[in-house]
């Protein structure tokens, strides 16, 4: 039973590990390779994310809620939307630093569309990365590529508040 119980709550270790294995069994330097970078990017998560849980943490007791709701919350339009993007845009850090934060932006009122945004902007919009951009593609590439960037991102955030909610989302 517990077996049964531990592969239902696995399936995707599980399916990753019998990759590995017939993987190492057809191709051993493949495998080798793949385990070196996994094992690289599961050392780089295993830094970052304890500091990132701390970060929530201290966000989720220090901001009231009423202060997400009325930022980031369904009724915070273009206020909230642009408040989103900025946030997202000046995050540093891998985007799977931002579901935490993401998670509890919504637990406190934030609606899936700033949500969204966020995780938008986290992942594509970082202000940071905008000088680098402009260095090696050119400044005129950088604000189109980043002019559509937004539009899309915006266009999004409205799906989602539109087609789902946060009882969409499932809960721990």
């Amino acid at each position: 039973m517990k077996i049964n119980k531990f592969m239902r709550k696995n399936k995707t270790l599980i399916f990753v590990a019998l990759v590995y294995i017939v993987l190492l069994i057809s191709n051993p330097e493949k495998a080798t390779k793949a385990i070196s970078n996994s094992t690289y990017y599961l050392v780089e998560m295993i830094m970052i994310m304890p500091v990132v849980y701390l970060l929530t943490v201290v966000l989720d007791a220090l901001i009231p809620k009423e202060a997400i709701i009325k930022g980031f919350g369904f009724d915070s339009g273009l206020k909230g939307n642009i408040l989103a993007l900025f946030l997202g845009s000046i995050s540093a850090g891998p985007i799977y630093a931002a579901f935490p934060i993401s998670k509890m932006l919504l637990d406190k009122g934030a609606s899936l569309g700033n949500v969204v945004i966020v995780l938008s902007s986290w992942a594509v919009v970082k202000l940071p990365m905008l000088a680098n951009e402009a260095k090696f593609l050119g400044v005129k590439f950088m604000a189109i590529r980043w002019a559509f960037t937004v539009i899309a991102i915006f266009i999004m955030g409205y799906i989602f508040n539109r087609y789902l909610s946060t009882e969409d989302i499932p809960s721990e």
